[in-house]
């Protein structure tokens, strides 16, 4: 065995046991990577107009970004903290409807006695509720820990990537430098196609949701978008976890009213997902529809939630790392241009 393929062999049983010990701190790393880049496609223009350094630029950039969120959530957090106490006074009596509806069907009413109706229609009594409460704060903290150390990660890798591009390259055989160098150019222009892609795609997603729910007459429309927009960062799972609140207000206003709503969500993300994401994302990161629910049932069975949420990506990754070291590096096919 060469010292090269030796090289690769030890980084990858390192990698494979790390995921193995602590498969969440390899993905909230590549969390942070995924930002860094965000921060770094907005700093490197800024630092080209301007004459500014890039770490300054990325800094300036991080600044206006902490800035615009600060200003819109201000804007916007007394509609939708109004929305959103609404919204959790009307979806239990949206449950409750649609469980007095399965009820009255033959169907329905066998449903229900296979699952815990108190788990989905909010009983348990007092000691299951402060457990949830419990179980809730915990994980809301963690989350809170995890993200701040996500975006602290971030800007040390955006303010000064060489060093740490540099270092990897290190761990690899000599022999291998230039391909190494090639591979991680080409990986941070595939994750920058996909990063620009579903930035629009939510954009899309949300507004589109917006206008039609607004049309359709379904209660609370801008907090529901704003949620089908957020999840929408999930391929082809979280928009349909998105509808999931809009389909059980749509509930209050007919029987039919759902099917409507289920068949916006539906055209929205077929016209975002088949026309609109792909002339954004052109020849960077086009994954197709199947490898990414595959992609996305492994990592949820794996790592959870944050396994699915970062499917997309680490995909997109996995194909460009895949075709380098493996089609082209090892079976030795010819290699493919880059977008």
């Amino acid at each position: 065995m060469s010292r090269a393929q030796a090289s690769i062999l030890i980084l990858l049983a390192l990698v494979l046991a790390l995921f193995w010990l602590t498969p969440e701190v390899p993905l909230l790393g590549f969390a942070a990577v995924l930002l860094a880049l965000a921060l770094r496609a907005g700093g490197e223009p800024l630092a080209r107009k301007t004459g500014l350094p890039d770490w300054a630029a990325v800094l300036v950039v991080t600044v206006l970004v902490v800035v615009a969120i600060g200003l819109a959530g201000w804007a916007a957090a007394g509609p939708l903290t109004r929305q959103a106490q609404e919204l959790g006074q009307q979806l239990p009596r949206s449950l409750e409807t649609l469980r007095g509806k399965l009820a009255d069907t033959g169907w329905g009413d066998w449903l229900l006695h296979q699952v815990d109706p108190s788990r989905i229609f909010g009983g348990g009594g007092a000691e299951n509720a402060a457990a949830a409460a419990a179980s809730a704060a915990s994980t809301t903290l963690g989350g809170l820990g995890n993200a701040v150390l996500v975006v602290l990660l971030a800007l040390y890798l955006a303010v000064q990537p060489e060093g740490y591009l540099r270092g990897l390259r290190h761990l690899f055989s000599p022999d291998l430098d230039g391909q190494v160098r090639d591979t991680l150019a080409e990986a941070g222009h595939t994750l920058r196609g996909w990063l620009m892609g579903q930035a629009f795609a939510m954009v899309v997603a949300g507004t589109l949701t917006w206008i039609g729910l607004m049309l359709l007459g379904v209660p609370l429309s801008g907090l529901l978008a704003t949620i089908v927009a957020l999840l929408n960062f999930i391929p082809v799972i979280g928009p349909l976890i998105g509808a999931v609140p809009a389909m059980l207000l749509a509930l209050t206003q007919s029987a039919t009213m759902p099917l409507w709503v289920l068949g916006l969500i539906v055209l929205v993300q077929t016209v975002e997902g088949n026309f609109l994401t792909p002339m954004v994302q052109s020849r960077t990161a086009d994954l197709p529809p199947a490898l990414l629910l595959v992609a996305q049932v492994l990592t949820g069975a794996l790592f959870g939630l944050l396994g699915v949420a970062l499917a997309a990506p680490l995909s997109a990754l996995g194909l460009v790392l895949a075709r380098r070291a493996y089609v082209e590096g090892w079976l030795g096919w010819p290699p493919k241009p880059m977008a």
